[in-house]
């Protein structure tokens, strides 16, 4: 069996929880069902252990949820489906510092739940729903990993249309926008919003992630599917590129109080 990278397995046993949960059946209710301590079950849940065939088809059957189990896990693990997610996680892991510029979304390693579900249903709204809530909890784990810790170092510069056209409405906006604020206060990142439309990020996305002591790497996110760079001239072009989009962009204090002038325009 191919290796499953563990936020694969994170984003699959999170919707087994919920939906045990929704049952409301205990882990030791459902192992008996599946011939195994309540301890297997959490293990699952938590992605420590990938489930079997037989156990995705007990799974299914004693929760009442069709295939969606099983049809998840395949699409999850399927070859070529979501090959970077586990090198992602990875080299964020390592990394001793990430770059990263975003045109028109708050990066994902600093979004909220209720923002980070609003950017995946619109992304794409022809998943199912236990699909979206993978790749949300995926995202979230990354985020709460990166937040609470002390490293990597993150500097980001953000489009001013994040702030222009606000995604899943003024609530969810709000609990965002103080999200990334109250972190670039207390400098766990170094925030910037760009000062004009005219600037080298017009490119698209991209990250810069410095997973000593191998070399840096740049990830480039496109309309089909993420590319990851690791040509040494053309991760020093992106720095360039970076670092010309901080001189252009506006001071983090300024990006700060841009997000408090925001902010109070949404209302609680």
């Amino acid at each position: 069996m191919p290796k499953v990278s563990t936020d694969i397995r994170e984003r699959w046993g999170c919707v087994l929880q919920k939906r045990r949960v929704a049952t409301g059946m205990t882990q030791a209710r459902l192992g008996r069902a599946l011939g195994v301590k309540g301890s297997a079950v959490s293990n699952l849940e938590r992605g420590r252990t990938n489930p079997t065939e037989e156990v995705l088809a007990i799974l299914d059957e004693t929760l009442g949820t069709g295939d969606e189990l099983t049809r998840l896990w395949t699409a999850l693990t399927k070859e070529g489906k979501i090959p970077w997610l586990g090198q992602m996680d990875e080299l964020e892991r390592k990394a001793v510092s990430i770059l990263e510029f975003h045109p028109f979304l708050v990066p994902s390693l600093l979004q909220t739940q209720a923002y980070a579900t609003a950017v995946v249903r619109a992304v794409t709204p022809w998943e199912s729903l236990a699909q979206a809530e993978a790749s949300v909890a995926e995202r979230i784990t990354r985020g709460e990993r990166f937040q609470g810790a002390d490293k990597p170092v993150m500097m980001a510069v953000i489009g001013r249309a994040v702030l222009l056209d606000p995604v899943g409405g003024s609530t969810i906006m709000r609990e965002q926008l103080e999200h990334i604020h109250s972190l670039a206060a207390r400098e766990r990142i170094t925030l910037q919003f760009t000062g004009t439309n005219t600037h080298p990020g017009l490119i698209g996305p991209f990250k810069i992630l410095d997973p000593q002591p191998e070399p840096e790497i740049v990830y480039a996110e496109s309309a089909y599917k993420g590319q990851f760079v690791d040509d040494p001239a053309a991760v020093a072009e992106f720095k360039l590129r970076f670092h010309r989009l901080q001189a252009a962009a506006l001071a983090p204090e300024q990006s700060l109080c841009l997000i408090e002038e925001t902010i109070e325009g949404f209302p609680q």
